[in-house]
């Protein structure tokens, strides 16, 4: 019986192998290299897809028809979960292995889930539990939980939604099956935060993105089988994760430069061409209202920069959220060159074409030279530069050996940390650094700025009276 499988086995590879073999006969060599090349850098990334219920949910569950189109390769094609993270990763991520299991019967009822409750109360369930809970059970069956990059539990009926930042997990139900939603819970697996407008500390605030979806229902596109779509993800936020196309972003190494761009829409890969262009610190794109952003109010271009992981949109210089032809972002002042200055212009905007042509000013931030003041001891040589800084137009002398130089030296290494030359992850690390060092140059501030001295050893508090 062994001899006759392997014998089976051996002669099922083999016809496989010639099929294998016949089919790339029939490949050209373009065609083959072009293949190659477009799945080099290309990240398998399936997830696991757990459907799980409670032991007292009474009604029949839905086929899983629903679930392996909106995730599954089945469906792909369709603006599906698939879809979504290769348009936004420019072809990087590739979730098409994911796979959907269950239903699984959990062993807890509806009320013992608290949701969004730690730590979590004795004999209860809290996100935590719930998506431990669930894996332990898919696990149980047979699913190996190994083989996927992330887990996503879907719940019967009203459950909760959310994703865990970087834990490449999420949490949704029977309510919450369309991408606008799903793309920010698997995207918060991936590490996306919350978007942000530029002056607000506030999370949901991009209506142009999907890690804002839900603040601005507006922006969501109707979808026959998944309720709804879009919209995208903006610049900042696929570079943030590695997924923007480098070699398809307009930089300029000039520290001064006037030029005239050209860039296609976002997402759409296949077109020719810039997808975004890089102003100093600022990621400028072009959206148009088709696909994911088919709800978008019009074709537009959106400026962003990054900061703590977080994306910000930039207004224009007339105070609108989106750049139509005509208008204008610009920061800093062309006269005063040394805090830089850079300004995007949209000079047309071509459906026909899809193309947004622009006008770009780039001045970029002049070094000042700051002469130090050197403090020198005769019979010997000590340097240690001072300096000065402005706050609110006001000029502030730091002495030599002060130990504000070091605060300040510390302050300035946190704010100058470029997440778009560094990465996110090296300039987070960066800036707590920077933080650790503002905190112990404080310190040592306050000890010096305490308003009594300590008493000196020996002190007894008694005057004492001289006997010479």
């Amino acid at each position: 019986m062994k001899t006759a499988k392997k014998t089976a086995h051996k002669t099922v590879g083999k016809d496989s192998a010639r099929v294998a073999i016949r089919e790339l006969s029939m490949v050209s060599i373009p065609q083959l290299v072009s293949l190659l090349d477009e799945l080099q850098g290309r990240t398998w990334s399936p997830w696991a897809i757990l459907l799980v219920r409670f032991s007292d949910d009474k009604s029949p569950s839905p086929p899983l028809t629903k679930y392996q189109d909106l995730f599954t390769i089945q469906g792909s094609g369709s603006l599906n979960m698939v879809d979504f993270f290769y348009d936004m990763s420019h072809g990087k991520i590739d979730i098409s292995g994911s796979k959907v299991f269950g239903w699984y019967t959990l062993p807890a009822k509806r009320a013992d889930y608290v949701g969004n409750v730690y730590p979590q109360p004795a004999g209860k369930l809290n996100r935590n539990g719930l998506l431990d809970l669930a894996k332990s059970v898919a696990a149980g069956a047979g699913v190996k939980l190994s083989d996927y990059a992330g887990v996503l539990v879907s719940g019967f009926q009203s459950v909760d939604l959310c994703g865990w930042v970087g834990g490449m997990a999420a949490l949704c139900d029977s309510l919450s099956l369309s991408p606008s939603l799903l793309g920010q819970e698997m995207g918060h697996g991936y590490g996306l935060d919350h978007a942000r407008l530029e002056g607000s500390p506030y999370d949901y605030r991009d209506p142009w993105d999907v890690m804002s979806t839900g603040t601005f229902p507006s922006m969501l596109a109707p979808h026959s089988e998944f309720t709804s779509v879009g919209p995208g993800l903006n610049a900042w936020n696929m570079r943030s994760r590695g997924w923007l196309d480098e070699t398809r972003v307009w930089t300029s190494s000039a520290e001064d430069s006037d030029a005239r761009v050209e860039l296609r829409p976002l997402h759409r890969i296949e077109l020719p061409g810039f997808l975004a262009a890089q102003v100093g610190q600022y990621l400028v794109e072009f959206r148009v209202p088709e696909r994911w952003d088919a709800a978008i109010p019009r074709a537009c271009v959106l400026v962003h920069r990054f900061q703590d992981n977080h994306s910000y949109l930039m207004p224009s210089y007339g105070g609108s959220q989106d750049l139509g032809e005509g208008d204008k972002f610009a920061v800093g002042d062309p006269n005063f060159p040394l805090l830089g200055y850079y300004a995007v212009e949209v000079v047309r905007i071509d459906m026909e074409t899809q193309m947004a042509t622009l006008r770009i000013h780039q001045h970029s931030r002049r070094q000042l030279p700051i002469p130090d003041v050197v403090g020198q001891v005769f019979g010997g040589v000590a340097v240690d530069g001072g300096g000065f800084f402005f706050v609110g137009g006001q000029l502030h002398i730091v002495p030599p050996r002060s130990p504000v130089m070091g605060l300040l030296q510390q302050i300035s290494r946190y704010v100058s940390v470029g997440t778009y030359e560094s990465g996110v992850d090296t300039s987070l690390s960066s800036q707590r650094e920077a933080l650790a060092g503002i905190v112990r140059a404080a310190v040592s501030l306050h000890a010096e700025a305490r308003a009594i001295s300590e008493q000196p050893p020996g002190y007894s508090g008694r005057e004492k009276t001289s006997t010479g």
